[in-house]
């Protein structure tokens, strides 16, 4: 008898432990995919507001494609972001989740629309009847996403429909991804085909078995990396060196990005009738005191009259300084949405979130260090070279 008490209890504790073990995952991977969301909406917009400074050609125009991307992502992703971190789950938020789906259906159309302006741009392929296909079949994709037989709204939407949308969407995609492969070689479309090839070759298969498969869904993130690397290639072909100006650049990002935060945590805060002190007030604070204003005292410290070389040494350090504060801010900033939304529920894991909290800590300060003996090592040298 107490044999078989012995194996009873030793069954159910094993199984108890697989149930934690499972739970345990999957707050991991709630918590891992958030983060993921959150750190594309930054960087997507943060990039399109630097390049907003450029007066490239075509270069404002990229950036204002890059802040559409990012507006039009967060109606969906930031659901997502609260459906992971709150109790109720995708259920409870499915009527979010399905709207944010249609913003994002129209403003994906709109950015395709003004890639093939960038194209048009950079190739110099002024043919009308390309043109007048890329018009059409975007007026075509946005009549189908407003039609009311999708069922927006609702938790289960129409999948019919869902494949009727995406048909000239994907017919857009691939003129694009045809008409840039051939022109690979031109300045600012080398790897542009392939991303957009990627960007729906990982969504299409979502579009079809996602229902099905719900697996299937997590191919979602990248296809997420290849719309941002879309925005880094533009990125880098407007912004191709590293000086003096690019820290002001960085700096004016952050502003912008400092003050999105301030309204996110104002607005997020008043739809949940939140009053309590969370994470989310900390965000503009931190952006504008350690991405705008700490830049505008590095840019000032730094001497114009220093060696491009000098300038170049910077680099490295503000990159690494810039990596810390971005992981810190969004792990802050999810941290705040589920100290919100989370009810008091462990949906996710803590521990987890406090590590990569901390080492984006480990980076900011890390790259701090670097900035400052960077500069001090430029001045010595300056110093050497006057004696």
């Amino acid at each position: 008898m107490a044999q078989i008490i012995a194996r009873m209890m030793a069954r159910v504790t094993t199984q108890t432990t697989a149930q934690t073990t499972a739970q345990t995952m999957s707050q991991i991977m709630a918590l891992i995919e958030s983060l993921f969301d959150a750190t594309y909406l930054c960087l997507v917009v943060a990039l399109g507001a630097r390049l907003l400074l450029e007066k490239t050609r075509g270069a404002k125009m990229f950036g204002i494609m890059a802040i559409l991307l990012g507006a039009g992502d967060a109606f969906h992703l930031v659901p997502r972001i609260v459906s992971h971190l709150s109790p109720g789950g995708f259920t409870a938020h499915a009527a979010a989740l399905s709207w944010g789906q249609f913003v994002t259906s129209i403003t994906m159309t709109v950015f395709y629309v003004l890639f093939y302006q960038y194209y048009r741009q950079q190739s110099g392929d002024r043919d009308p009847k390309k043109a007048s296909a890329i018009y059409l079949l975007a007026l075509l994709r946005i009549a189908l996403v407003l039609m009311p037989q999708n069922g927006w709204g609702a938790a289960e939407g129409s999948y019919l429909f869902g494949i009727y949308r995406n048909i000239p969407f994907a017919a857009l995609g691939a003129l694009l991804i045809y008409w840039t492969y051939l022109h690979r070689q031109k300045p600012g479309l080398r790897y542009m085909s392939l991303m957009i090839f990627l960007s729906f070759a990982f969504y299409i298969p979502v579009v079809l078995w996602s229902g099905t498969f719900p697996i299937v869904g997590a191919l979602m993130m990248p296809k997420t990396v290849a719309y941002l690397m879309i925005v880094i290639f533009g990125y880098r072909f407007y912004i191709n060196k590293f000086s003096s100006r690019s820290i002001l650049g960085i700096a004016f990002a952050n502003l912008i990005m400092g003050l999105l935060g301030g309204v996110f945590y104002r607005e997020f805060t008043k739809f949940y009738g939140f009053e309590g002190v969370t994470h989310l007030g900390k965000l503009h604070v931190h952006t504008l005191t350690l991405g705008f204003i700490a830049l505008l005292v590095i840019y000032a410290c730094q001497d114009k009259e220093h060696s491009p070389d000098s300038v170049r040494r910077l680099k490295k350090p503000l990159y690494t300084y810039m990596a810390g504060l971005t992981l810190s801010v969004v792990s802050m900033a999810v941290t705040g949405i589920y100290e919100i939304v989370g009810e008091g529920a462990k949906t996710v894991s803590m521990p987890a979130l406090e590590g990569i909290s901390g080492l984006g800590h480990i980076t900011l300060a890390t790259g701090l260090v670097w900035l400052v003996v960077s500069l001090f090592r430029a001045v010595d040298q300056k110093t050497r070279t006057q004696a």
